[in-house]
Formats: structure tokens, C-alpha cells, sequence
């Protein structure tokens, strides 16, 4: 069943050393214990069987240093710093030692030898981003059979052994950003919808979501254009699809990578093609604040690395149980007349995103999050 929460994002370098796991002992220089001492502390322990349990398993984990890795399939671009600040965050806030790392651009073999690596170092937890989810299935089970809990976000596995998913309700999300468009286009004339890579199961299902929120429309749709993900490629991409189709009421952008291009292509070019896409950094805001942008969706992709970064953490030093469904929270959809000085303000900087989240996480009780009751 999934779990969904309705409210409202470049890498660093493989430290195996800083993987392996570390237990320190305490209490080498005690005395013994008398006979006395230990019958009087049988007698004051708890008298549930599991309850007992549960405190010595506790105990445990605080003596340990766990370590968990996080392999994102690109360390590139804003979002993939946003996943970046939420996973060192709760790293941070949960006392444990965080490897984050990945390719610069997309590998999946690059991207399967440090997941390897991590595995091999012995990490306790690894958190992934199945950039491929076809490639991950063989990988993921050997670092299970290793004993290591391995946890996908952003972009699922779903054949692979993974003990849990985190990530934004991307169908819902794709949905209400057509709708958004809608709103703007009314029912008449032809959407261009563009994205970086064709192939990935959320660009599809993001696709398939925008059209249907047209469903009864005369709508004509143009596309999935593949737009490339260099950066330069990308804007002559929808620079091309903005001038030759100069009737386009609106341009939809699937990821992260059109956003700032998209905006900049209007703003070069003009016109009053409406112009949607997902996850604005800073750039991009100001683009949205302008109209140059029309309306984004923003995944929050902050709490893509938090979320599971945090659950990891629990499960290891509390033994918290993960819940094995998909654990799915809102995004956000935001127009060009609704950008705040707050928004723009909490994509300033790492500090100003770390702190604005950890109130959105503390003011709705997502301590829990993917954890089960």
C-alpha cells in the first residue's frame, strides 16, 4: 500500500576508509562484577522478554559508528546539490558518517563499481538513485547478500531486492503540472513535451501524466523530443523546437536540466508560449518570478536525500523496522505569480535549504517517515 503525505532539492569524493564500520568498546577497566551486583541488577532489569531486548539492542548501536552510502547516477546540476544537502543533513542530525558519491554525468557502469565499492568497504546502509532501474537488480542483491540495506530514492528499482523506496508522488505530480498548464492554455492548439534522456520510468510516466490531464481536449501534442543532457545541446534543442513551431501554446519541459534553458529560450526569443518544467534553482526562480518561466513543479528533492539518509539512520541505532512499500510524499506546483521571498530565499544556499526543510520536517512529524508504526 503506498504511504502518501500531503503537504508541500557536486559530489564528493569515495572515501572507502570511511566506510568500514567501527565498534568501540567501553568499560575494559571495570571491575567485576560481584555476585551481589549482578543479582540486584537481574532483579531491577525489565520483565519483558522483548522490551529487555529492545534496550540491549539500543545500547548496542549506540556503541557503533555506522556508516551509509549514498550513489546518486549524476552529481550534476542544482538538484542533484539539493539531494546532497538533505542527505548530509540528516547524516549530520543522526550522528552517523555519510560516503556520497557518483559519476559527474550519467554511467552506469561507473556509477555500479562505487556502488560496489561502498558494498565492498562494508557500509551498513547504502541509499541509491537507479538512474537505469534495468541495471540494478544483480547489483543490489549481491551487496544484500553481504548483509547491507539497500535503499532506492528519487527514481525506484522496483524488480531489485531494495528494502525500501523514497521519492516524490511523481504521477500525481506530472498530473497536476498539466493541469497547471491547462489552466493557462485552455483546451485548443499543441503542447511540445521535451526531456534530457528518453528511457527512465519517471521521464516516461511524466510524459503519459501531462497528456493526461488534457484527456477531452483538442490538444495536440508534439514529442517526447529528446533534448540531450549537455547543457549546450539542450538550449539549441528547445531554442529549435521554440522557433520552428511558432504556434506551440506551450512548451513542457519533463526534468530538471530544461528548466533554466527553457526560460532563457523565451527570454531570448519572446513570445507568449506558456512554459513549464520541474525544480528551479536560483537561476530559474528569478526566470519564474520574471514569467519568462510559467509555471514548475518542484519535487522538493531536499527531502529525496533526507528521507531515506534519516530512515537509514534510525533503523540502525533505534531498530527501527523500514516500511517496504513505496513511501511517497506531495511535491509542489508553483506559478510565476506565486513565487514568494521565502521560496526564493530557501534555494539561496545550503544553510538557507538545510534550515527551511528541517522546520518542514519537524512541523509535520516526518521523523517517522518510512518507518513502520
Amino acid at each position: 500500500m503506498k504511504k502518501k503525505l500531503v503537504a508541500l532539492f557536486m559530489g564528493l569524493a569515495l572515501c572507502l576508509a570511511g566506510c568500514s564500520s567501527a565498534v568501540s568498546v567501553e568499560g575494559e577497566d571495570e571491575q567485576p562484577k560481584t555476585q551481589e551486583t549482578q543479582a540486584a541488577q537481574e532483579d531491577a532489569a525489565p520483565a519483558g522478554g522483548e522490551e529487555a531486548q529492545e534496550t540491549q539492542t539500543a545500547d548496542a548501536s549506540a556503541d557503533k559508528e555506522y556508516h551509509i552510502g549514498f550513489v546518486v547516477h549524476t552529481t550534476s546540476g542544482d538538484v542533484m546539490s539539493s539531494i546532497e544537502y538533505g542527505a548530509q543533513a540528516a547524516a549530520d542530525d543522526y550522528g552517523v558518517k555519510l560516503t556520497y558519491t557518483g559519476p559527474v554525468d550519467s554511467d552506469n557502469t561507473e556509477q555500479i563499481s562505487m556502488f560496489e565499492s561502498l558494498a565492498a568497504a562494508g557500509c551498513d546502509a547504502i541509499v541509491l538513485i537507479a538512474g537505469d532501474p534495468t541495471v540494478w537488480d544483480d547489483p543490489i542483491q549481491e551487496a544484500v547478500d553481504k548483509g547491507i540495506t539497500v535503499i532506492v530514492t528519487d527514481t525506484d528499482a522496483p524488480t531489485s531486492a531494495r528494502a525500501a523506496y523514497f521519492g516524490v508522488d511523481t504521477a500525481q505530480l506530472a498530473y497536476d503540472l498539466g493541469s497547471a498548464v491547462r489552466e493557462k492554455t485552455g483546451d485548443e492548439g499543441k503542447v511540445a513535451l521535451g526531456v534530457c534522456l528518453l528511457g527512465p520510468a519517471s521521464h516516461t510516466t511524466r510524459a503519459e501524466k501531462v497528456q493526461e490531464a488534457f484527456e477531452g481536449t483538442g490538444m495536440e501534442f508534439l514529442g517526447v523530443y529528446e533534448t540531450e543532457q549537455d547543457t549546450t545541446l539542450n538550449y539549441n534543442n528547445w531554442e529549435n523546437i521554440y522557433t520552428s513551431n511558432p504556434d506551440l501554446a506551450a512548451m513542457v519541459g519533463l526534468s530538471a536540466l530544461e528548466t533554466t534553458n527553457m526560460g532563457k529560450v523565451k527570454q531570448t526569443c519572446g513570445g507568449e508560449t506558456v512554459m513549464a518544467a520541474y525544480d528551479p534553482g536560483a537561476e530559474a526562480l528569478n526566470l519564474l518570478e520574471e514569467g519568462y518561466l510559467d509555471v514548475c513543479a518542484f519535487q522538493n528533492v531536499w527531502m529525496e536525500g533526507y528521507l531515506p539518509v534519516q530512515a537509514a539512520a534510525r533503523m540502525l541505532l533505534e531498530g527501527k523496522e523500514l516500511a517496504a512499500e513505496e513511501n511517497l510524499y506531495q511535491g509542489q506546483i508553483v506559478t510565476s505569480e506565486e513565487v514568494t521571498e521565502e521560496l526564493k530565499n530557501r534555494a539561496q544556499s545550503e544553510q538557507t535549504m538545510n534550515d527551511w526543510y528541517r522546520n518542514y520536517i519537524k512541523e509535520n512529524g516526518l521523523e517517522n517517515f518510512g518507518l513502520k508504526d
